[in-house]
């Protein structure tokens, strides 16, 4: 996974910006927002989000 890749446009958010947001405790999408910013203006990227969200607590979980 790209971690440069941007996933939320309006506030330039990156997948590796998730990243570290998950791995700093993040669990849920309102976390995620509130830790980056992402999908806080138009909400294109939700999807996205939440599925990077769930993608990185099940490698965070994984021994």
């Amino acid at each position: 996974m790209d971690d440069e890749k941007i996933v939320c446009t309006c506030t330039g958010v990156t997948c590796g910006r998730i990243r570290e947001a998950v791995n700093s405790g993040a669990t849920t999408l309102e976390e995620i927002q509130e830790a980056t910013g992402a999908s806080t203006v138009c909400g294109g990227c939700m999807e996205e989000v939440e599925a990077l969200l769930k993608h990185f607590l099940s490698q965070r979980d994984t021994p």
